[in-house]
């Protein structure tokens, strides 16, 4: 007899993902363990139950990807045009977000309990942090007008966050593919109050 496949946890999770999002909460841990090549006691042994596995794959992730890239920016191009690229990614990460949350919803899981279990920094934390420092350095170097970056960084987050609840509740994929167009819009708003005067900005 053959020795049992190995699979790391960030596959298993990927494949739980898009079982679920692709055919909703009834997916057994069967199903999934079949499209690995693993039996499902696999997954309870990594993640204890059918729904630590759902809360893992469609929860708020421990850390959440586009953060390194504020992290290590701004970069020389125009703020603004950064700012777009930033906003846009993160629009992508609220939708994708609130169709797993969705998916919990359904099941009768609440998406809160995989916050709750955060030992560290949490993915809302971190992305707060990241996007008030990244601002911050945005305006010590001129780029941005002076205001309060907390402030800035909860609009923007809010924004971006209240888009994708609404495109899932209200609009679906048409209103989702949309949301290119929100952001450029909503930045451009913002843009009358806190671009820099500045034209090499």
């Amino acid at each position: 007899m053959g020795r049992p496949r190995e699979v790391t946890d960030e596959q298993i999770l990927v494949a739980a993902r898009r079982c679920f999002l692709e055919r909703g909460a009834g997916v057994s841990a069967a199903d999934i363990g079949r499209e690995l090549g693993v039996s499902h006691t696999t997954l309870f042994n990594r993640f204890g139950s059918k729904e630590g596995l759902m809360l893992a794959a469609l929860g708020p992730p421990k850390e959440i990807e586009w953060v390194v890239a504020l992290d290590k920016g701004p970069d020389k191009r125009p703020i603004r045009e950064q700012l777009i690229e930033h906003a846009k990614v993160m629009s992508h990460f609220f939708q994708d977000l609130q169709a797993g949350f969705g998916i919990l919803q359904a099941a009768g899981v609440d998406p809160g309990k995989a916050h709750r279990a955060c030992t560290g920094e949490s993915g809302p934390e971190q992305a707060y942090r990241a996007l008030v420092s990244w601002l911050t350095r945005a305006q010590q170097q001129g780029r941005l007008a002076r205001c309060d970056v907390g402030t800035l960084a909860s609009t923007i987050l809010a924004a971006l966050q209240g888009w994708a609840f609404t495109a899932r509740i209200c609009g679906g994929p048409a209103r989702a593919a949309a949301s290119g167009d929100y952001v450029e819009r909503f930045i451009d708003v913002l843009w009358n109050g806190i671009g820099s005067r500045t034209p090499s900005a």
